[in-house]
């Protein structure tokens, strides 16, 4: 008997010894890891499974693990995205339902043609989240301040890298959402949802879309004449204006010489303001080669650039923000192609993740 509680104890020890060897195996100590500037996230996970996805293309595979977010049945639960206190999730959210309610399949009342069209105006775009700020953590009332909030947090190259790493996941999955509760009315006046051949539609319209305004963002942040350009016409619609003024600012009993040479004044700066445009237009196409944009927008993107380059004199975040852009539209031209995934529908606002 002694001798059999002899082996037991000698059993024991090795067994203890063994598993104090191996505990790391059972008892992962804590990682933490950088995920944003200042920001950090506390995991226990094996220092293999924490290699950072930097362009996600499967959405839910590339944030979820697949055992931390199973239920009993093996049904896959919402995926938790990292967050960001700024651009918050629910401006992703918000930009996705936009983009999908700018598309209008064929054959409805809204687009009697053949073909499907994707009618969004960079413009209408930046002033709907340069005005109202939907989702953006910002003061809505201190307009310039907000703006330059923004602006400031950003274009900094490690925030730019980690929404796109970040939020690309979900930006794609949001995409999906706002398909599947998407309709249109026919022609006949009946309600339709958004087709299997409709979504792959919209996603191939809109990833073309991103792609022309990324390549076009990104050639007029790396052009340093196009930004000498954008001077000269801005010094040139300044003139305009100001030979308004001088014509409407002439007295009444003045004589008629005065307001004729006020008047051709108005004519030859106006003019001079035109030659400068399409000088422009034309460096802006020769940089760019913009695709299915129109001058009017081309003109306003080169002056939304001109505008970023005096917080960023470099231009080099703003280049980058547009290289990234490109690498979003191609995940999305990559989903396009794939067939439709099963998103989880969000019942209410999802605000919660909003300051992690």
């Amino acid at each position: 008997m002694k001798r059999i509680l002899a082996i037991a104890f000698i059993l024991a020890l090795a067994g203890g010894y063994w598993f104090m060897q191996n505990r790391d195996r059972f008892s992962p100590k804590p990682v933490a890891t950088e995920v944003a500037p200042q920001r950090w996230q506390v995991s226990t996970a094996q220092q293999s499974a924490q290699t950072p996805v930097q362009t996600p293309v499967n959405a839910t595979a590339a944030v979820n693990g697949t055992d931390d977010n199973a239920t009993e049945t093996g049904n896959a639960t919402r995926p938790v995205y990292p967050a960001d206190d700024i651009v918050r999730h629910d401006f992703v959210e918000d930009v996705s339902s936009y983009l999908v309610s700018r598309y209008l399949p064929a054959r409805t009342k809204d687009n009697p043609g053949a073909q499907g069209r994707f009618d969004l105006n960079v413009k209408s775009l930046n002033i709907r989240y340069g005005v109202d700020f939907n989702g953006l953590g910002v003061d809505p009332a201190d307009t310039l301040g907000a703006r330059k909030t923004i602006f400031t947090h950003v274009l900094q190259g490690p925030t730019l890298d980690f929404l796109h790493a970040a939020y690309t996941p979900l930006f794609l999955d949001s995409l999906e959402r706002a398909l599947l509760v998407s309709t249109h009315t026919l022609a006949s006046g009946q309600m339709a949802a958004i087709s299997e051949e409709q979504r792959k539609e919209m996603l191939t319209l809109l990833a073309a879309r991103l792609k022309a305004i990324g390549k076009t963002v990104a050639a007029l942040a790396r052009s340093d004449s196009i930004r000498s350009l954008v001077t000269k016409y801005l010094d040139d619609m300044e003139s305009v204006s100001q030979a308004h003024l001088a014509f409407w600012s002439i007295p009444e009993d003045a004589a008629i010489s005065a307001k004729n040479e006020a008047s051709a004044r108005i004519k030859t700066t106006i003019q001079t303001r035109e030659i400068s445009r399409q000088r422009l237009l034309q460096a802006i196409v020769s940089a760019a080669n913009p695709q299915d944009m129109d001058a009017t927008e081309l003109i306003y993107m080169a002056q939304w650039v001109y505008r970023r380059g005096q917080e960023d004199p470099g231009l080099k975040n703003v280049a980058r923000a547009g290289e990234l852009l490109v690498r979003t539209a191609e995940a999305v031209a990559e989903r396009a192609n794939e067939p439709q995934p099963e998103v989880e529908q969000i019942i209410g606002g999802d605000n919660a993740t909003a300051g992690q």
